[in-house]
């Protein structure tokens, strides 16, 4: 399997990330620091930008940049070296001088024939000036100068807003899911007893375990509970989100998933269900991503409170931000209200949110 080898990362206010793959061939980018030639390169303000490759010693900087991001709930401090090391994800800087003023980060992924952009930021005082623009023109170049087997890209963002707008005029649109944050501190009633988290369980159902099968049959089970949207992307196949990060759903990728991330089954009646668990810290708490394709409501539920029980268990004296992919529109109205009446959590945002899944041929 043909890959590339670089080390960098990338982060913008609006897109995100996803998970690591070993490279079998590697290319290394021996150009560290450089810049094209055109006026391009020049940002709305008139100064020049440059581009290199990120390394270690530049997390500071790019921390300061990020500066509240996602409310406390930011992913790049936990995931900033992981990238760097990573040999299949590519982290660019936009330099003002010696000044970081932009961070793109990308990952080669479904065998090498796509890439997604997982992290992306600007520093406050450039926003708006075309930073981000080049720095992605910069990675696109790049990718398809170095990566030839790579197709077509995959970016997330939130929907209703001026990024997917952007994105909806020059990338191809998929479809979408909704996405439920909540949060709580350790002194609700059941983070300091997680056990009575059983009485809420629904009757009739086997427990949550850990998958074991991920074999054809699994995924054309799971993929009932996906929009039909879901298979429109170019090579027809259903994509799931993972912690905001576009996978196709194949044996393949959960397989690969279940090295970096926990995944988890429910069967029941002949129908299957599929939960995958990723943590990470952070400034506002244990970040706790649960992202469950399920046919019902109770399955969902039971899914939940197996992965809020364990999380209870393991971090007591943290808050807990629960992040949330839900395949099928019509269970999220039941969702907000078992988080918000039931469990008595806080929710990040006011209104519904939605995740928008984009591609683009290269």
């Amino acid at each position: 399997m043909l890959k590339c080898y670089a080390k960098h990362n990338t982060d913008l206010a609006q897109v995100q990330y996803v998970l690591p793959t070993r490279s079998l061939v590697k290319f290394k980018v021996t150009t560290v620091a450089y810049k094209m030639a055109d006026s391009s390169n020049t940002s709305s303000s008139g100064k020049e930008l440059t581009f290199r490759l990120a390394s270690h010693r530049d997390y500071d900087a790019v921390m300061s940049i990020s500066e509240g991001i996602y409310g406390d709930r930011d992913y790049l401090p936990a995931f900033y070296h992981a990238y760097i090391d990573d040999p299949d994800v590519t982290v660019f800087l936009a330099m003002a001088g010696e000044q970081v003023v932009g961070l793109r980060a990308s990952k080669i992924m479904e065998s090498g024939t796509a890439f997604i952009t997982k992290a992306a930021r600007v520093a406050p005082e450039w926003r708006g000036q075309g930073v981000d623009r080049q720095l992605t023109l910069h990675q696109d170049t790049w990718v398809r100068r170095n990566c030839p087997k790579v197709k077509y890209k995959r970016s997330v963002t939130f929907a209703d807003t001026p990024m997917s707008e952007s994105m909806k005029r020059n990338m191809h649109y998929i479809f979408n899911l909704p996405f439920v944050g909540y949060q709580c501190s350790p002194d609700l009633w059941w983070r300091q007893d997680p056990a009575q988290l059983a009485q809420l369980e629904p009757t009739g159902l086997p427990d949550v375990v850990p998958l074991q099968d991920a074999d054809d049959d699994f995924c054309t089970a799971v993929q009932k509970w996906l929009p039909a949207r879901a298979c429109g992307g170019y090579d027809g196949k259903p994509i799931i989100l993972v912690d905001w990060e576009p996978y196709t759903l194949s044996p393949t990728n959960l397989k690969r998933l279940q090295k970096q991330s926990t995944l988890f089954a429910l069967k029941h009646e002949g129908e299957s269900s599929l939960s995958i668990v990723t943590t990470y810290p952070a400034a506002a708490g244990m970040q706790l991503c649960i992202d469950v394709y399920a046919k019902t409501f109770p399955t969902w539920k039971k899914h939940v409170l197996k992965h809020l029980h364990d999380a209870s268990r393991t971090s007591k004296s943290d808050n807990i931000c629960a992040k949330m992919f839900v395949g099928l529109f019509e269970l999220e109205d039941s969702i907000h209200d078992f988080c918000r009446d039931t469990l008595k959590m806080d929710a990040f945002y006011e209104s519904r949110i939605r995740a928008d899944v984009f591609e683009l041929k290269l």
